[in-house]
């Protein structure tokens, strides 16, 4: 029966194609954030009670109701935040143990 180890493995090439990646991401998310903004505000509804009622439904959408599309993307924007973390995490690890892998084999004496 194998174990299931709580380890997380990442290569550091991939990892850093992740980690940018992730500033492509990012990007692109603060590009919506910035529409959803603009939806926030419509005035293309019309003077009628009832335009102005969907109006504000369609704002509300976007910005301030619940699950608004605004907090949505942000929170999208947080969870890429930590995914690029943790891939920064597995490149420096791979780094330190590139550095100690050398420095142990620079102390082990050269035979003649």
């Amino acid at each position: 029966m194998s174990e299931i180890s709580d380890v997380f493995f990442l290569d550091a090439g991939i990892a850093a194609r992740l980690h940018d990646a992730c500033d492509v991401l990012h990007a692109e998310l603060q590009a919506m954030i910035v529409k959803a903004i603009e939806l926030g505000t419509i005035d293309a509804f019309g003077t009628l009670v009832s335009g102005q009622a969907l109006q504000t439904k369609f704002e509300q959408k976007a910005v301030g109701g619940p699950d608004a599309l605004l907090d949505v993307l942000k929170s999208h924007v947080e969870a890429v935040k930590s995914m690029q973390a943790q891939f920064q995490a597995c490149i420096d690890n791979a780094l330190d143990q590139e550095s100690s892998n050398v420095s142990t084999l620079r102390s082990i004496d050269q035979p003649n």
